[in-house]
């Protein structure tokens, strides 16, 4: 390859305004500004999933207009409060918005709780891998239902507020430099890094069944050539596809950084079962053969062009203010090295190598019976199986699958498919993150347990013999509060 030229990236300044700092670059047009708090739900407990949601939604509804662009969102690693307009306008809105922080009005929570239970989370590429590696806690509750929605109080709500949404806490990304007048009043607080979760050590490559589509799951280390070589692999799958019949298909592609040097990520489509086979195939096929010969001279072309073509759009300098202001926010080392990695030219051999550590972490999720038969199963949970007595599946009226095994022991419960080598969950009572209690026209609720390593077993009077002792033996290990009211979205069933 002949000596690149890297393009320069775009400059970003740093100063701050009453105590909070501020990341700005110049870019035509109306000021863009984004004020970011260093929480999300990786923050959050299991019981209190979807607390900062629940903040963000009630500090947006006294700003909220259709004369600006104004925007807010929740992620998994900070909250953000976007505007557009004149520096006037900016300024005006962003004063106000650290006022309705500061004095955060919870009266119309129940009004927010019914918005946040209403609306629809991530797709199982984005919240799958951080599952499978993280279990109920940190990284692994983003796909996990809304708790906090349910049950928070509007005590916890202010007091969530008052621990996270503070200067403390916070950075700010323009699109020019700061607008004369602006004032940012939050009260003083401390910083909230990154959660310290250490992932699951899972033996890979592996496969987990999942009952829609396929997905693909690694831990891997964050790097250009990783980024890469994802997404050489994505543009091969994608051309594979257009050749299968039926709708046209896409690779939906998600990543999420976990420590600063490593990240979850996960790419996949949601295939019928008729191919999903196939799709299996074709992702150890073609990623087999990147790690054996690497990229083409044409795909790292046009890895690298289509960062180089980015340069330009206001909309990638933005995204380095915010990359420089989480950043700051996180402790992490920023894309900057990365980008210009991938603008001075990569080495195919060191791609070739990031596809090999791809695929020697990779975990395939897809339809029972579509999974390759070489690969072994991965554990519904990291934590060994329950040791105890094996209860019997009810003789009629049970919804659990024929073959299904419920084992209780004193330490937990268990469950596993017959002839299967691995435990489909596990659930320890020294681990539960919650326990959901799912009232019906019985005398007895459905338990839902959650451990925080992941498994999550539902027990059902109705479907176990001798099973309404068992609901209340386990009811009888369970302190209280862990137990939740069961929110529609997790009720299965009307009878127990």
């Amino acid at each position: 390859m002949s000596e690149l030229v890297a393009p320069s990236l775009p400059e970003v300044h740093r100063t701050e305004v009453d105590g909070v700092p501020v990341f700005w670059h110049r870019a035509p047009g109306r000021l863009r500004a984004s004020l970011i708090f260093g929480v999300g739900v990786a923050h959050e407990t299991f019981l209190e999933t979807g607390i900062t949601h629940l903040v963000e939604h009630l500090a947006m509804r006294p700003l909220r207009t259709s004369r600006y662009d104004n925007d807010a969102n929740t992620g998994v690693l900070h909250t953000s409060f976007d505007v557009t307009g004149s520096a006037a306008t900016v300024a005006e809105h962003l004063y106000r918005m650290c006022a309705s922080l500061n004095g955060l009005d919870t009266g119309p929570l129940d009004l927010e709780r019914t918005r946040l239970t209403a609306s629809q989370g991530p797709g199982a590429t984005a919240w799958l891998p951080s599952s499978l590696w993280f279990g109920n806690q940190a990284y692994g509750l983003s796909g996990n239902v809304r708790l906090a929605a349910v049950h928070a109080s509007a005590e916890r709500v202010r007091e969530w507020c008052a621990e996270r949404f503070q200067r403390g806490n916070a950075a700010l990304a323009l699109s020019g430099p700061p607008p004369d007048g602006l004032r940012l009043p939050l009260p003083d607080g401390r910083r909230h890094q990154p959660p310290m979760a250490v992932p699951f050590e899972l033996r890979t490559p592996a496969k987990s069944v999942i009952p829609n589509g396929v997905v693909g799951c690694a831990l891997v280390a964050w790097t250009a050539p990783m980024a890469c070589a994802a997404g050489v692999l994505i543009t091969r799958l994608t051309g594979r596809l257009r050749q299968l019949d039926g709708p046209a298909r896409t690779i939906a592609f998600d990543h999420q950084p976990v420590d600063g040097q490593r990240a979850v990520l996960g790419f996949g489509t949601d295939v019928g079962d008729r191919h999903a086979a196939l799709v299996v195939e074709m992702i150890r096929t073609e990623l087999a053969e990147l790690a054996r010969t690497g990229p083409t001279d044409e795909e790292l072309t046009a890895d690298r062009a289509s960062l180089a073509q980015q340069l330009g759009d206001p909309e990638f300098a933005s995204h380095r203010a915010v990359d420089a202001a989480m950043s700051e926010l996180t402790g992490w080392t920023s894309a900057v090295a990365h980008q210009r990695a991938v603008l001075g030219g990569l080495d195919a051999a060191q791609v070739a190598k990031a596809a090999e550590e791809l695929a020697d972490g990779l975990v395939i999720c897809g339809p029972e019976r579509r999974l390759p038969a070489d690969l072994p199963e991965l554990p519904g949970s990291p934590l060994p199986a329950v040791e105890g007595r094996e209860i019997k599946r009810a003789l009629v009226g049970s919804t659990a699958p024929h073959g299904f095994r419920l084992v209780v022991g004193d330490e937990g419960l268990s469950t596993r498919y017959e002839g299967a080598a691995v435990p489909h969950s596990v659930v320890r009572y020294d681990d539960l993150a919650g326990v959901g209690v799912e009232q019906t026209d019985g005398r007895l609720p459905i338990l839902h347990l959650f451990g925080h390593h992941g498994g999550a077993i539902t027990l059902r009077p109705g479907d176990w013999r001798g099973g309404r002792a068992l609901v209340r033996e386990v009811q009888s290990r369970v302190d209280p509060a862990l137990c939740f009211v069961t929110p529609d979205s997790m009720r299965l069933f009307e009878q127990s």
